[in-house]
């Protein structure tokens, strides 16, 4: 449940990747002012495409300082990773204080990045989509399928694209997990259901 205002300034990682472009062009949406990181030139070209106003390539910069370069030393008001590890611990130093950091992943950090979230008053957001599913929550649920729906006005209505990379078949889910983890493919990685 959190909520990126109009004006604020939000740094998407892996904004190439199936969550990540969707992520640019919702939050474009917005109004923010989207920041992203990639793995390379093409990656980020398409990303600027889709409205992002800066794109890092994390393998050339270190994401963080140009995150606080271009903010002029304030940082990104949200960070969103899907990335996690040593990138959402790194997210800290260039999280505006009294900012939000939400991912999707469970991360450990070490005891001084933690410090440091800590010094800068992050908050630190866990979300998994699946959590009232599994706890029985029918109004998260219903709350959750009226997010889908106008996930599918805004495709209708061709103001959100949503790019597909390979489509497999369901008895190739293993290797789509593995494509996922390896973090080469741009969009969505669709199983296809005979």
């Amino acid at each position: 449940r959190t909520c990126l205002a109009e004006g604020q300034t939000i740094l998407i990682h892996a904004a190439a990747g199936g969550v990540g472009h969707i992520a640019v062009q919702l939050a474009k949406q917005a109004g923010a002012t989207v920041l992203g990181t990639v793995g390379s030139p093409e990656k980020a070209a398409w990303v600027t495409r889709l409205g992002a106003d800066r794109v890092f390539a994390y393998k050339d910069v270190d994401f963080a300082q140009a995150v606080l370069d271009w903010t002029h030393g304030k940082g990104a008001d949200v960070v969103f990773d899907t990335v996690g590890g040593d990138t959402f611990c790194r997210s800290f130093a260039c999280t505006k204080v009294y900012g939000r950091i939400v991912t999707l992943l469970q991360n450990e950090c070490t005891p001084e990045l933690i410090k440091l979230a800590r010094l800068r008053n992050l908050a630190l957001v866990s979300e998994l989509m699946l959590t009232p599913s599994i706890l029985g929550m029918h109004d998260e649920r219903v709350h959750q399928r009226r997010i889908l729906e106008e996930g599918a006005r805004l495709i209708e209505a061709d103001k959100l694209a949503i790019q597909v990379s390979h489509v497999l078949p369901l008895e190739e889910a293993a290797k789509a997990h593995a494509m996922i983890e390896e973090g080469h493919t741009t969009g969505k990685i669709v199983l296809s259901i005979p």
